[in-house]
């Protein structure tokens, strides 16, 4: 113990009369300021060209076209002569985002960018921003990525469905489509022909923001998801439809169709009622999410459901 004690001590930095430790020796000074030294003076414009990429990589595009790639000409450079970088193109208008950014215009500077290589693109606006994805901007996504994969759009409520439908229809590599919290019409008119014009599309998502029991026209159309188009998807393989005002028999015919489906996710959709017949059609279908499923992994944001009554225009409409 007493070894021990005293190889302890020996250690400690030895203290002046009035107790206070004694300042580290010079030499250590020396090698801390000049490990500062060489902090403040690395050149981060010399980074290697793959670095950078690896870095960029885990940006949004918003923040590569409107921010990094400003920053110096090394990096304006990798940002506007490596098609690689936006392979991926995910431009959200996240919290945090000045409300006046010209998303829209930063999205087309990253699909220009791609060089026809884009491969995946993901919009997210929100309400009442001045500035967002119109219909133009959907006219030029189709013209400019024939290699898309992955089209992923969210609160995009400047757009009108016949837009949105006539964009989808010219990507026909297709394998992932997103359509969620939209209300500028009915989810239904955009897939239209979509079964036909994309057969190779395995992963679907159509999610409200929360469920009604009637949704109005302003809401996105009286009817937001009928089963033929869906059920017309043969190769699909995950289905996610929050908050749809859909049925059995719609669910029925979709089970039918799609008979390679592995997920589905009708979490909120308070309008099918849970019987045998059905529970023995999901028997084959890996994972299920039930409407009263628990909200935990859900990504986006949602409301709870108004499935009792709705007041509109002086009328109420019972569940």
């Amino acid at each position: 113990m007493a070894s021990s004690s005293s190889s302890s001590i020996g250690h400690r930095r030895p203290r002046l009369a009035d107790g206070q430790e004694q300042p580290p020796p010079a030499q250590v000074l020396r090698r801390e300021g000049k490990a500062e030294e060489e902090e403040e003076t690395r050149d981060w414009a010399a980074l290697p060209v793959d670095t950078l990429l690896a870095v960029f990589g885990r940006l949004d595009g918003v923040d590569i076209v409107m921010g990094a790639g400003h920053v110096c000409r090394p990096w304006r450079r990798a940002t506007r002569e490596e098609p690689e970088l936006w392979r991926r193109v995910h431009m959200r208008r996240r919290a945090g985002l000045a409300y006046d950014v010209n998303i829209e215009a930063a999205a087309r500077a990253a699909v220009r960018r791609s060089a026809d290589r884009c491969e995946a693109f993901l919009a997210e606006d929100y309400d009442g921003a001045p500035m967002g994805y119109d219909d133009d901007f959907f006219l030029f996504l189709a013209d400019a990525a024939p290699m898309l994969k992955s089209l992923r759009l969210i609160s995009c409520n400047k757009v009108f469905p016949q837009m949105i439908n006539q964009a989808i229809r010219k990507f026909p590599l297709l394998e992932e489509l997103e359509l969620s919290l939209y209300h500028r019409g009915s989810m239904d008119d955009c897939l239209i022909g979509i079964s036909e014009a994309c057969p190779l599309l395995t992963r679907l998502r159509l999610n409200h923001d929360r469920f009604y029991y009637l949704r109005m026209p302003f809401m996105g159309g009286w009817c937001e998801c009928k089963s033929t188009e869906v059920s017309r998807m043969r190769r699909l393989r995950s289905l996610q439809l929050f908050g749809n005002s859909i049925r059995n028999e719609e669910l029925s015919a979709i089970l039918d169709g799609c008979r390679q489906l592995e997920s589905l996710d009708i979490r909120h959709c308070l309008k099918v009622r849970m019987n045998d017949e059905l529970l023995a059609r999901f028997a084959r279908v890996k994972t299920v999410r039930l409407p009263e499923a628990s909200m935990e992994d859900y990504e986006l944001p949602y409301g709870s459901p108004i499935n009792d009554f709705i007041y509109y225009s002086g009328v109420m409409y019972p569940d």
